[in-house]
């Protein structure tokens, strides 16, 4: 019986590692760019394929994600999407509304390839109201690249962690949508029509 105890503890730290592990992912998705703000980006090469088509399943996917959020650029072949979603805070035993951090999302295309980038990462911490319901701080907005100055580092981890795993998923939906294949219609064949009232 003694065996059952050792191959527990086994099994429980792998598990663990293989958590950490993925935690420490999520965070990698964001990158930073020229100016140093935190952003996930990519070009994806798609030969083939014109910047109308991409452009058009582009659209369609904004239409999908955040339909009353999407703007339509003023540069052509470009698609820009800004929408926001809730993150929480790192308790022990429950999961608490921390806030919500606001993006913003361009996909841009060209013949045979497009870019995805979310980037302008905005924190506004969320607040119990007079209600009793959280609710977004009014004057509050902390750049993402700030975090740590407001917030602790195990705090900041968790909520780098979170928009990485959200940039991630996104991504993943993004280029799932743009990588589908068009359903072409069949022509209806003409069906020979008989006149049987000539004979």
């Amino acid at each position: 019986m003694a065996y059952l105890y050792y191959m527990k503890k086994l099994v429980f730290s792998i598990a663990c590692a293989l958590l950490v592990q993925t935690a420490w992912a999520q965070k990698d998705v964001l990158q930073f760019d020229e100016n140093n703000k935190y952003v996930c980006y990519q070009v994806i090469e798609k030969p083939g394929m014109s910047m109308d088509s991409l452009y058009t399943r582009a659209l369609q996917f904004a239409g999908y994600f955040a339909p009353k959020r999407t703007e339509k650029s003023k540069v052509p072949g470009s698609v820009t999407l800004k929408d926001n979603f809730v993150i929480y805070g790192s308790a022990l035993l429950s999961k608490k509304e921390a806030g919500q951090v606001s993006y913003k999302l361009n996909i841009d295309t060209k013949d045979g390839k497009y870019r995805y980038n979310f980037g302008e990462f905005v924190f506004k911490p969320y607040k119990i109201n007079r209600y009793g319901s959280m609710a977004v701080q009014p004057g509050v907005e902390i750049p993402l690249e700030k975090m740590w100055t407001k917030y602790s580092v195990k705090d900041t981890d968790t909520y780098l962690d979170q928009i990485g795993a959200f940039c991630k998923a996104s991504s993943a939906k993004l280029v799932h949508y743009m990588d589908r294949v068009q359903v072409l219609r069949k022509q209806e064949e003409v069906v020979k029509k008989v006149a049987t009232d000539k004979w």
